[in-house]
């Protein structure tokens, strides 16, 4: 009866912290220390170019380990069985199992000496099948010497990894593998069929290139560096770590698409980046766009960026440019005689082969182009256009004056330029959707107008200033004869004082408001997103939903949490007592699950939740067409069939392709995709 347990087992100390991890660090200091020394590890004694840095950083911000109290690491100091087991059991996601309750005695056999404060950790890693009772034989073997406290070998290592991993059937299938290594034959026959599989796995190397040093101590940083490795053979889901495909990086942002949404995170210099393929750091200008990424991140800023793969998710497309449909943001182009549509948005990025970059009204009909679309959305998204150069395009640059409409006059060089506007000019403002001529900023704005074979405007591109976005944001006070507004963000924090300006728009409920009329809703505490250019208010949008993922429910404070798009999460009190699904209003709350998607309208004075709604997709056979009506007759795999409207929603087939009613068929089989009751688009399977 190798292990006794006596009432409950011993809650953890601050010495056992330290002895595994080195002690409890302060991260915000050991980060500045890092900053201000040109390191990128929270650790003093890990500098760049250090074989591991790359390893260590990571396990630190996934908690797995830590630094001392002075900033150190101590990469070279030996790490016990027991610190081993404590890694392990952390790496692994099993700290859950380990039971804290206070009231502690836990016995193992005499010859078994562990250390008070790691008694638990070890029950639990021989309760997850971590250590078996060959720990316990070897230590009645060594009774000088203490099995905890024991410095840990390479190759005992390789079996707490290997169990850990679950790799066990692989450790028994090599168990009779000679080592490749010079010195096999000093592996231990108990180890061998691990040190086989931690080195087919990738996990560990040789000290040389021929040598292995079975009974060598392993090190922090060794430890450190084999943990890293074991990860990409077991997933694990750490706080704060998410992976995706990088879609948008700029200066002070990375945005990652992970399951259809898109999340993003904030960049600053203290941001580490590194790639799969080998352990020194990367610049942020290395990233691969539309690449697979990990990212571990805490406060929605991105702490460490990895890049785990050289294959961007896009695919190239050649044709001659058709048309562009500004309002549905689609654009068309010849393809094998069959004009095709392409979806884009206003990331869409237009340039010619010489890195000029141009507008949709900078390309005419029938011009040669290549169309860059992403292979991972459900409706595939342009990304980039590229075309020949245009050696005729003309612009003209300098200061807005004014426009009538008709024409637009700038100062260029203290002189006055005049120019007709195009039919259907384009206006570009940076971070600003559907920018139009009344957006410009008389004698302040530098913009750059675009002009045609005919000398007139075909573009408006201001180059000064941009639109910038403040979201989950909330009104800390309006004074309203001085048009002036303070906003803070939900904790309170961060004011902004800003303008309103006559031509402030203001959406209450999908509808546009004048900014006169808005006052009685620009109360205290009142949720908003707001966008703005300088201190002046370009718009304010009083929040009446929210979607994001689903992190839990509270049902005896009535308080659910949904974690948004931007990575912040927010609690908002409830009063609706069901969950709308496809086909019922009265789903059981108790149905919703972690990282579903959902959306939550709030009542008029934005105090609860009044409805919940279920982001959810239905497969259905088609039994009836009524083209006339635009309604579908379709059945669910189980349940009764039901009547669907399909008109103005999006249909697309399972390429993404835009379709139409005539393309279903009875008996075929469509995916409606539901936001609570309400169908939101189609897809033809």
């Amino acid at each position: 009866m190798p292990i006794h347990i006596n009432g409950k087992r011993a809650v953890i100390g601050a010495l056992a912290l330290s002895l595994a991890f080195g002690g409890g660090y302060a991260a915000a200091p050991q980060a500045a220390y890092a900053a201000a020394n040109g390191l990128n590890t929270p650790f003093s004694d890990i500098s760049k170019g250090h074989w591991a840095e790359k390893h260590v950083a990571k396990l630190a911000l996934q908690n797995i380990i830590s630094g001392y109290p002075n900033g150190t690491f101590a990469p070279s100091k030996n790490v016990s069985q027991e610190e081993a087991v404590l890694m392990a059991l952390r790496f692994a996601g099993l700290m859950d199992k380990v039971d804290n309750d206070p009231n502690a005695e836990i016995e193992f056999q005499e010859s078994f000496v562990v250390s008070k404060n790691f008694k638990k950790y070890v029950l639990a890693a021989f309760n997850e099948g971590l250590l078996d009772t060959s720990e316990m034989a070897q230590a009645s073997d060594n009774p000088g010497t203490d099995w905890g406290t024991k410095a840990a070998s390479r190759e005992w290592v390789t079996k707490l990894i290997i169990k850990a991993i679950g790799k066990t059937e692989l450790a028994d299938s090599l168990q009779n593998t000679q080592s490749a290594f010079a010195d096999g034959n000093q592996i231990d026959s108990k180890y061998l069929g691990y040190v086989n599989a931690s080195v087919e796995l990738g996990l560990v190397k040789g000290i040389t290139e021929t040598t292995f040093q079975p009974k060598a101590n392993i090190t922090r940083a060794s430890l450190a560096t084999i943990l890293s490795f074991a990860q990409g053979q077991f997933e694990v889901e750490y706080e704060g770590e998410s992976s995706g495909i990088a879609t948008q990086l700029s200066d002070s942002s990375l945005t990652v698409y992970e399951d259809g949404v898109e999340t993003s995170y904030a960049l600053d210099e203290n941001t580490l980046y590194y790639t799969f393929k080998n352990t020194q750091p990367i610049t942020k200008a290395e990233l691969l766009l539309y690449g697979d990424i990990t990212v571990i991140a805490k406060d929605g800023a991105a702490k460490y960026v990895e890049v785990k793969s050289d294959t961007a998710h896009t695919k190239t497309i050649a044709g001659t440019f058709l048309r562009n449909v500004s309002s549905e943001k689609k654009l068309y182009l010849w393809i094998n005689d069959n004009p095709t549509p392409f979806t884009y948005d206003d990331s869409l990025v237009i340039q010619d082969t010489e890195g000029t970059a141009l507008t949709l009204n900078d390309l005419k009909a029938d011009t040669p182009v290549s169309i860059v679309q992403d292979t991972f959305r459900q409706t595939p998204l342009t990304i980039k256009i590229l075309t020949a150069p245009n050696s005729n395009q003309k612009t003209v640059a300098g200061t807005f004056f004014s426009t009538d409409g008709k024409i637009i006059t700038v100062k260029e060089n203290n002189a006055l330029v005049t120019k007709y506007l195009a039919k259907g000019v384009t206006i570009e403002i940076e971070g600003l959707n559907d920018a139009t001529l009344d957006d410009l900023l008389k004698e302040t704005d530098q913009v750059v107008l675009t002009l045609d074979d005919s000398e007139q405007v075909t573009n408006i591109k201001v180059e000064s200033r941009k639109v910038e976005v403040l979201d989950q944001s909330k009104i800390a006070s309006f004074v309203e004869d001085m048009k002036l507004l303070t906003i803070v963000d939900f904790d309170g924090k961060n004011p902004k004082v800003l303008y309103l300006t006559d031509k402030t728009k203001v959406e209450y409920y999908g509808t546009i408001i004048t900014v006169g009329n808005s006052y009685d809703l620009l109360l205290q505490g009142t949720q908003v997103v707001l966008t703005y250019t300088g201190d002046k208010v370009v718009s304010i949008k009083i929040v009446t939903t929210y979607t994001g993922k689903f992190v839990s429910i509270d049902t005896l404070n009535y308080e659910i949490k949904v974690k948004l798009d931007s990575g912040v999460t927010i609690t908002l009190p409830y009063s609706a007592n069901y969950l709308e699904t496809p086909g019922s209003n009265t789903t059981p709350l108790s149905e919703l699950k972690k990282d579903d998607l959902v959306t939550v309208e709030l009542n008029p004075t934005q105090e609860s939740i009044i409805k919940i709604k279920a982001h959810r997709d239905v497969t259905y056979t088609v039994q009836v067409i009524d083209i006339m009506n635009k309604k579908l007759r379709v059945k669910p795999a189980t349940g009764n069939a039901i009547d669907l409207s399909i008109k103005d929603l999006p249909m697309t087939d399972k390429d993404g392709k835009e379709v139409s009613i005539g393309n279903i068929s009875v008996g075929s089989s469509i995916t409606a995709s539901y936001v609570g009751t309400a169908a939101t688009a189609i897809r033809v399977n």
